[in-house]
């Protein structure tokens, strides 16, 4: 209550394929996959009470419990043994409409417990490991891999029938380029209502966009990347909603830093943005104090608007600011920017 910050993203399921919540999903049943650690309906509470958009954050195709109890619906080795990126965590297999299917209905449950928007993430095939030895059960190439991330979008957004929004995180450089993981920014967009490029500049290699030193020079990343998104975003109704960075690596972040992404987003008419940091601690002098923030209102629920009917869509034209909030699934108790404790007896 203290910010200009009026969403949050909770992660409903993390890359360890665990449901954090008590989810009505036979799939999820039987493999185990719900651990209910959140009481969601009183988040959802919470968050209404305190006007806040609400957001839930699914992982989707790196889903390790998923792969695990499910080999069919895994990606595989050439010797049909269940394959594992660098870190050990096995993968869904994105050309499954199993797969499809099991996370679209978790997407359709946490709307229907009163989630505003559902956030894919991990929509891409891998990009560690031994990916040339991985099987899909066809043959796997750039063209196929996108039409299969794409495709699942507009499953979804046709299966949702205007009941929740669909928000997609993207890399960075999958805006103007193809990495061969499946992330075409604008087919994407085709059937979103937001994307979301983590443009995070510690992120970004020296002469990039012929930056020396990218994360030295949030401003410029930021608005380098803008302008091409917005550039790939016309024709469509999807809105472009920034990954910002609040975090430090070789660079020390701060509230000058938050604030120059958050500028260079606005030069390019874009209010909305999300800020992320691994442990939840957000920089809060960066921010606009609310009651600074409340003097820009437009209509008596200010800058910020709850989509009531959802077909309004006014929701997709209102500037939303909003911190995410991390791995819920670790069994470690986080909290928003309000103080509440988001944390259900396990």
């Amino acid at each position: 209550d203290r910010t200009e910050l009026n969403a949050v993203v909770i992660d409903i399921k993390e890359t360890d394929g665990v449901i954090a919540y008590k989810a009505d999903i036979p799939l999820a049943i039987e493999i185990g996959s719900i651990r209910p650690m959140l009481d969601i309906d009183e988040i959802v509470r919470l968050c209404s009470q305190h006007r806040l958009y609400k957001i839930a954050r699914i992982c989707v195709f790196k889903d390790n419990l998923l792969a695990q109890k499910r080999p069919d619906m895994a990606i595989v080795d050439k010797n049909g043994q269940i394959w594992s990126d660098f870190k050990g965590c096995c993968w869904a297999n994105p050309y499954s409409h199993d797969v499809w299917e099991y996370n679209f209905n978790l997407a359709k449950d946490v709307i229907a417990h009163g989630f505003d928007e559902v956030q894919f993430d991990y929509l891409r095939f891998p990009t560690d490991g031994k990916i040339s030895n991985c099987w899909y059960g066809t043959e796997r190439d750039n063209k196929t891999a996108k039409i299969a991330i794409s495709d699942f979008v507009r499953f979804c957004k046709q299966g949702l029938g205007g009941k929740g929004y669909i928000s997609v995180d993207v890399f960075g450089l999958s805006i103007d380029r193809d990495l061969g993981i499946g992330q075409d920014f604008r087919e994407i967009a085709k059937y979103a209502d937001f994307i979301s490029p983590m443009v995070y500049p510690s992120h970004y290699y020296r002469g990039e966009y012929g930056l020396i030193d990218p994360d030295a020079m949030p401003y410029d990343v930021i608005n380098f990347s803008t302008q091409i998104a917005m550039n790939k975003l016309e024709g469509t109704s999807c809105k472009l909603r920034s990954w910002l960075q609040d975090f430090s690596l070789k660079h020390q972040y701060g509230p000058v830093e938050v604030q120059l992404q958050i500028k260079a987003l606005s030069q390019h008419g874009c209010n909305s943005w999300l800020l992320w940091n691994p442990f939840c601690k957000y920089t809060e002098e960066a921010l606009i104090p609310e009651d600074e923030a409340d003097k820009g209102k437009k209509g008596k629920n200010g800058n910020f608007y709850i989509p009531f009917p959802l077909e309004q869509e006014l929701i997709k034209n209102e500037p939303l600011k909003l911190a995410g909030l991390s791995t819920i699934s670790s069994m470690l108790t986080e909290k928003c920017s309000n103080g509440y404790d988001y944390w259900a007896d396990y």
